[in-house]
């Protein structure tokens, strides 16, 4: 790799410049020579060499083993020693440190290029190979479908977050272990087990699966979840089968919606069947024309009311046709005003009383109509409905009847409308609490008592209360009233802050779906300490209300980003109001020991601009570090557990990382996010 940057850690002058002239007629950059290991460390923090030449004979504090050690481990940097057939003692402890390459003394120039060439591609090898593995692993962990694969034979190797929650095993707890030992499966409809399926896919190389709704999962601890599943074949390189790969997922929600789908539509066939039956059979008369004036229904009971079943004359001749008169019975019924005109020309009308008499009916009889016009969904007319009854013998009998047309749509309800809905109950109790407390206050009785025995006695109240048996009461009446209302005060005082408590919790719940759905927002150029002081101010009144003290450090951060301002600002208040949060709890489990602080800072790594936000508050354990990112984890109890999904969100859809980083319960929590300069930079 001509140009490469090579450290020469060599203590003899002859053999360094030997070395450094070697490299340079090979086209590699000597970025410097020394001759001690603690020059190469500090060299190495310096420069950053591609790659270390280290003298395995070296003298000093540090020998050229030890030196390569640190080297490699500290600085990922690869090592190749210079020797000269070393003791047996000093090469296994080379071994160990696991170099990638020796080169022999005197140094050939053939043999020096060969080693550092091999040292360079198999280093770069390996790095692409672990940043592989970190973003395979990175998406396996953040799919929302479980995954759970396998050897060759059958034994687990690993499984994801989300099968570690639907399955209730860790992967520690199983991994080597046969998947029929965590995977417990039932079927609806058949009786052949999953595990076969599975070795399908192993042995015939075939893709398997259920992706019915009559498959059920058995959790570690007896829940049961319908999913689906597949299994398919892992192969190398060579196309031979190694392992395969479970991958299934929770359809709860899925087969509840089927369900009350299907419910749904056998609710409205049987509506439908019913309706049909209610014209045929209603008492009324109900007829229906469109904005032609065609008709569309024609009852058998509005024949029978009217004489007349349907005809093809037009609205204008309808009051001719039918012998439609006004209740005088001598007056034809102006067809403009007929109720099913007025609803095809898009009015209402009600109760409107006429009197029919024709050949059918020579008799006549009285009718009371009310018409309603039909509307498409834009609200242009599009028809009209009247319904009519006889009221010559029976006026008005009967209740009108009263017609209804509602319209509307189904919505499926998910989590989050599900924890508003609790919330908002919670809510209701609470004030129903406070309101019952107001109502029912028998201490306000008690203290008008008081105050009318007090008033009685107003002239002589100094007598009243010394020398009257019950005038003496009042002091300890008084004092015990006093503590009662203290009592009662404190209890609403609890319900109003658990009131206040369940609306913060709704309002954060709205303002993170509000933060969620706003993924197109223009990036734009931001001052990052003003932000970050931005934020601050946000919670200002938190943090001087908890004496917590707050340090921000961007001195080695660039002055300016360009970001999604709302969700980066968003990012900054939910990570410094979890660092207060975690100081809440922190004393209120144990107290603190330390005054309280929170340090904002951000600073530059090669390619990365990291932000940590440090705490010392309550801490968090190792084994919930891959969990505390997921929708819906939280510890507190009012928390919505979604503070911490978005920011992982919002940091992943920027093309960055997001790590926690404590050292157990009670130690404080270091909260770093990593972004890539490529695309925040200005």
């Amino acid at each position: 790799m001509a140009g490469a940057k090579i450290l020469v850690v060599e203590d003899e002058s002859s053999v360094a410049t030997h070395v450094v002239e070697l490299l340079e007629t090979l086209g590699y950059a000597a970025s410097s020579v020394v001759r001690t290991g603690k020059e190469a460390i500090q060299n190495a923090v310096k420069t950053r060499p591609d790659l270390a030449l280290i003298d395995i004979t070296l003298k000093g504090e540090m020998d050229g083993v030890e030196t390569g050690e640190q080297i490699h481990n500290r600085f990922n940097i690869p090592v190749v020693y210079l020797t000269d057939r070393a003791n047996e003692d000093l090469l296994k402890r080379a071994k160990i440190t696991e170099p990638f390459g020796y080169v022999l003394k005197p140094v050939e120039e053939r043999r020096l290029h060969l080693n550092i060439e091999i040292a360079l591609y198999r280093h770069e090898t390996e790095r692409r190979f672990r940043e592989r593995e970190q973003w395979l692993s990175t998406i396996l962990r953040s799919i929302g479908d479980a995954v759970i694969a396998m050897d060759e034979g059958g034994l687990v190797t690993f499984m994801n977050p989300v099968a570690e929650i639907l399955t209730g095993w860790r992967l520690e707890e199983i991994s080597g272990k046969y998947l029929a030992d965590i995977f417990n499966v039932i079927t609806e409809k058949t009786s052949v087990p999953i595990q076969r399926h599975i070795m399908d896919a192993l042995h015939k190389g075939t893709i398997v699966g259920r992706t019915d709704r009559h498959t059920t999962l058995i959790s570690k601890v007896g829940r049961e979840t319908p999913i689906d599943y597949n299994a398919a074949p892992l192969r190398d390189d060579r196309n031979n089968i190694i392992g395969v790969v479970l991958v299934f997922r929770d359809i709860t929600k899925r087969k509840r919606a089927e369900d009350n789908l299907k419910q749904t539509a056998n609710t409205l066939r049987n509506q439908t069947q019913i309706m049909q039956s209610i014209f045929d059979s209603i008492g009324d008369g109900v007829v229906v024309a469109n904005e032609s004036g065609e008709f569309m229904l024609f009852n058998p009971n509005a024949e029978r009311i009217i004489g007349l079943s349907e005809t093809d004359a037009s609205p204008d001749q309808w009051s001719d046709r039918y012998g439609i008169f006004s209740p005088d019975r001598v007056t034809p019924f102006a067809t403009e005003e007929l109720p099913l005109v007025r609803a095809i020309r898009g009015e209402a009308s009600d109760e409107v009383e006429m009197y029919v008499c024709n050949a059918k009916v020579p008799d006549g009889v009285y009718v009371s109509a009310s018409g309603r016009p039909l509307h498409e969904e834009s609200g242009v007319p599009k028809g009209g409905v009247v319904v009519f009854r006889d009221i010559t013998e029976r006026k008005r009998a009967e209740e009108a009847l009263a017609q209804a047309y509602s319209r509307g749509r189904l919505e499926v309800v998910d989590t989050i409308l599900h924890n508003i809905g609790n919330a908002i109950n919670s809510v209701t109790i609470g004030i129903g609490t406070i309101h019952g407390h107001l109502v029912r206050n028998k201490l306000m009785g008690r203290l008008h008592a008081l105050a009318d025995a007090v008033k009685k006695n107003q002239g002589d109240l100094s007598n009243y209360i010394k020398n009257d048996p019950q005038g003496k009461q009042v002091a300890p009446f008084i004092i015990a009233l006093a503590e009662d209302f203290t009592k009662q005060n404190e209890k609403l005082r609890k319900t109003v802050a658990r009131v206040g408590d369940r609306v913060e919790h709704i309002a954060d719940i709205v303002r993170m779906q509000k933060s969620l759905g706003r993924r197109n927002v223009d990036r734009k150029d931001i001052n990052l300490r003003d932000a970050i002081a931005d934020a601050v101010k946000v919670l200002q009144e938190s943090i001087k209300k908890r004496d917590i003290e707050v340090h921000v450090d961007c001195e080695n951060a660039p002055r300016e980003i360009r970001i999604q301002e709302s969700q980066f600002h968003q990012m900054l208040v939910n990570l410094i109001k979890n660092s207060i949060e975690a100081i809440d709890e922190l004393a209120e489990s144990s107290g603190l020991s330390a005054t309280p602080s929170i340090k904002v800072r951000s600073f530059v790594q090669p390619g990365f601009l990291t932000l940590e936000v440090v705490d010392n508050g309550i801490g968090i354990e190792k084994r919930k570090f891959k969990v505390i990112f997921g929708a819906g984890f939280t510890t507190k109890e009012s928390g919505s557990g979604l503070g911490l999904h978005s920011i992982a969100n919002f940091v992943i859809g920027s093309g960055g990382k997001i790590h926690p980083l404590s050292d157990g319960l009670g130690k404080g929590t270091t909260m770093r996010v990593i972004l890539p300069m490529s695309a925040i930079t200005p």
